[in-house]
This record gives structure tokens, C-alpha cells and sequence, in this order.
């Protein structure tokens, strides 16, 4: 078992800001002494198809869409998440959802929004933070003199609002690219950037929240605005003031550098211990696992559904009208019917045979085997190994000839009027 990491698989329009919070993980198992080049790096769009070893993987990126046709929350069984910064839009998950984060609990949340609706659907979660704010701090006090001013995404219009004498020293750029413009790939120029963000920048002027947060954990001062306190500010205002617009006037721009490295050691303590409890947790259930899977790939036979399935589609047509009894409230049984249900779909289950249970079994109440004597039109499916001899005699004596034996393993247990029956056990 490995830690992984993902990488953004994207051939559209994007923002680096995706990546500058995979270069918080990779500082995140620096911090924790992993050697980065053994981690394992998944495609984003191929968390749900994922099939190499098994892995670690922290959550700290949003998920807003659907891949694949798999809810948004749900990845590959190789996959253990771990959630530490997690940012969803939508306050509503689907029941397979809330289940798959249950398991997984506490859930760390990036922003309050997200928090809030974890605890809505009655999820264990945490405020978190993004874990960009937890990168390594680069700068002293304004140890250096820097000369420049970048500017992130920032509006047209918004230059009007910056001092002339800070404007003439400003570098207007973006964080967002198409993928033809980046030939080594969108995480390398989020890494080249930041670089030059710790070696240049006097100042960061953005409507970015990726573009402010790694500059103020690396000790760079910030000026951060948006027209409106978006939902995924909600959390990172206690690091650094978000100026909306009815506060455009009063923007300080000369900020000093925010510090608060007790902190940022206290969420980096936190992810290495829940990423570590997590590895020690799975890591040898998984190997053990991994033994065993790692067979020659020879198919297998599944006794008792495979040749039920033969069985049905050797002798019932498709569009065939018939109705059927399940004996026996199995696994065998329910599947039976599933496949009748999805392939067959003027077959008719009538009847759910159980010697003693008197339940509502695949949407209908059970009965005893009696119900059989007068219904000799109706095909039954024994469905249970302990009722074969039982129903070979009770159908031997009520002459009924329309059943099948679906768990027979090759002891035989009929008369020789069972052998002339039509429908009686096909051999299989």
C-alpha cells in the first residue's frame, strides 16, 4: 500500500489554483518524511476506475461535478480517502453518498458551507481550512527588499481603486490558462509562479483565493477582494481580511505578512496523524488482500446462479409470458428474481416459498408449500440447498413437473418418476 496524490487530467480551460493545492499535499508528506517520487499519482476523472494498488489518498480538493456517471463523493475500492479539505456546492447527497462518508468520518471541510452540510446530512465533520494555507513560510518580516506588485485575476475596472504609486510597480497576470499554453503541464507553472511569487513580490493584489492563501502562508503581504464573500472564503477570513466591495474604499495596501505557524503546525500534526492512523489501519488487511487477488486471472463459476441463468435462458423466451414461485428466502432467490425482473419482463413472481419464515420477501408475503397443490401451471425455482430433497418428494407426490433445482451440487435425491419429468433439474 502507497500514499497517492491526484493530478488534474484536464484538456479545457483551467485555473492553476487546482494545482497549488496539490503542491500542499506534496509539502504535507514532506512534512510527514515521504518520499514524494513513491507516491502514487491518480488521474482526477479516474478516482471511481482506478485499479493499481492500493492507496492513501487525502481529499483536499473540491468536488463539484459528476464524472462518469458515480456521485461526486464516491471513488475506486483501491481507494481509502481521507478527508481533509473537502468543498462541495451542493448541501444535498444521495443516501450511497452519506454512506460512503460515513465510513470515512470526521470529514474535513474546507470552508463552512461544506461543514454545514455534512452536519445537515448527519455527517461527522471539521472546519479544516485548505490545506494551501498550511505551506512552508519562505519570508521574514520584510527581510528583502522586493520590487514588484502581482496581480492576480484582477478586474479591469479594479485598477482605478489602486494608488498610482503602487500601480506603476504592478504585474497584471492570471491563474488561468488553456492547455496549449502550458507545455510542461498546469502543475509545473502553478510551481513556477509561486516561485516567483517568494523571489519578486513585494505584494499580491487578488480576486484569487489559490492565489492569495499560498502567498500568505509563505509570508508574502496580501491584499484579497471579491465583490461578494464567496462561500469558499468562509473559514480562510480568519487568516486574512477579504475586502468586498463596500470596503474597496478602505483597503490597506500596505498589509504586513500574516503569521501563524502554531497553527499551520497544528493542521499539518493533524492530516500526518490521520493520513498515518489510516496507512496503519488498512495496510495489512490490504497486502493480505492484495495477495490473494493477485491470482492467475482464470474466471470462476458462481454455483447455484450461473446455471439457474443458463437454465432460464435455455427455456423461457424473452418476451414469454409465465409465472414463477421462489422457494427458499436466499441470496440464490433474490437474484434469481433480479435477473428475471431485468431480462424477462413479462415474467410474473406469484408465489415466495419458506418453511417457517413469514416475511415480505422480493415485494410479497411468503407462503408455505402447500400454496404449490393447486398452482401446478406456476414454474418454481427451489432456490435453497436444504429444501431439494423436500421438494422433489412433495413434487413427486402432487405431480407437479414445472420446478427447477437451483443449488444441486450433484447428489441426487429423485425417484424414477422425477427422472420423466420435462422441467426437472436439467443437468448442468
Amino acid at each position: 500500500m502507497h500514499f497517492a496524490n491526484i493530478y488534474f487530467d484536464r484538456n479545457e480551460r483551467l485555473t492553476i489554483g487546482d494545482d497549488m493545492q496539490l503542491l500542499a499535499i506534496e509539502n504535507l508528506y514532506k512534512y510527514m518524511g515521504i518520499d514524494y517520487n513513491e507516491v502514487v499519482r491518480i488521474p482526477f476523472h479516474s478516482l471511481a476506475q482506478y485499479d493499481g494498488e492500493y492507496v492513501i489518498l487525502p481529499i483536499s480538493f473540491p468536488l463539484y461535478g459528476f464524472h462518469h456517471d458515480i456521485a461526486i463523493t464516491q471513488f475506486s475500492p483501491k481507494i481509502i480517502p481521507v478527508f481533509l479539505g473537502l468543498s462541495t456546492l451542493t448541501q444535498s447527497y444521495t443516501k450511497e453518498e452519506r454512506d460512503y462518508l460515513k465510513r470515512f468520518e470526521p470529514i474535513g471541510c474546507r470552508d463552512l458551507h461544506t461543514m454545514q452540510a455534512m452536519r445537515k446530512n448527519g455527517i461527522m465533520s471539521y472546519l479544516n481550512g485548505c490545506m494551501t494555507a498550511t505551506l512552508p513560510l519562505m519570508r521574514g518580516n520584510r527581510d528583502k527588499d522586493f520590487d514588484k506588485i502581482f496581480c492576480i485575476d484582477v478586474p479591469d475596472r479594479f485598477r482605478a481603486m489602486i494608488p498610482k504609486n503602487i500601480l506603476k510597480d504592478c504585474v497584471f497576470l492570471s491563474h488561468t490558462f488553456y492547455p496549449e499554453e502550458l507545455p510542461n503541464g498546469p502543475e509545473q507553472k502553478a510551481r513556477e509562479l509561486y516561485q516567483m511569487y517568494i523571489n519578486e513580490a513585494r505584494l499580491i493584489i487578488t480576486t484569487r483565493l489559490h492565489g492569495a492563501l499560498p502567498c500568505v502562508a509563505a509570508g508574502i503581504p496580501v491584499v484579497l477582494f471579491k465583490d461578494h464573500l464567496s462561500y469558499r472564503f468562509a473559514g480562510i477570513d480568519k487568516l486574512i481580511h477579504v475586502y468586498t466591495e463596500s470596503e474597496y474604499e478602505e483597503i490597506d495596501w500596505d498589509p504586513a505578512p500574516v503569521f501563524y505557524e502554531t497553527h499551520k503546525k497544528k493542521v499539518l500534526d493533524v492530516a500526518s496523524k490521520r493520513l498515518q492512523d489510516a496507512y496503519d489501519k488498512y495496510h495489512d488487511i490490504f497486502e493480505i488482500s492484495s495477495f490473494y487477488e493477485s491470482r492467475d486471472d482464470r474466471p470462476y463459476y458462481i454455483e447455484f446462479y450461473d446455471n439457474s441463468i443458463a437454465f432460464i435462458n435455455d427455456h423461457f423466451d424473452r418476451e414469454e409470458e409465465f409465472e414463477y414461485a421462489l422457494w427458499g428466502g436466499t441470496q440464490t432467490a433474490q437474484l434469481i428474481y433480479s435477473y428475471l425482473s431485468a431480462h424477462y419482463p413479462k415474467a410474473k413472481l406469484v408465489a415466495a416459498i419458506d418453511k417457517s419464515k413469514d416475511i415480505k420477501f422480493c415485494g410479497i408475503d411468503t407462503c408455505r408449500k402447500e400454496w404449490m397443490k393447486e398452482h401446478k401451471d406456476v414454474f418454481c425455482f427451489v432456490c435453497t440447498g436444504a429444501a431439494i430433497k423436500e421438494a422433489y418428494e412433495y413434487f413427486h407426490e402432487i405431480q407437479h413437473e414445472r420446478f427447477y433445482q437451483c443449488c444441486e451440487d450433484g447428489n441426487r435425491h429423485r425417484t424414477e418418476g422425477d427422472r420423466k419429468s420435462k422441467y426437472v433439474n436439467v443437468e448442468y
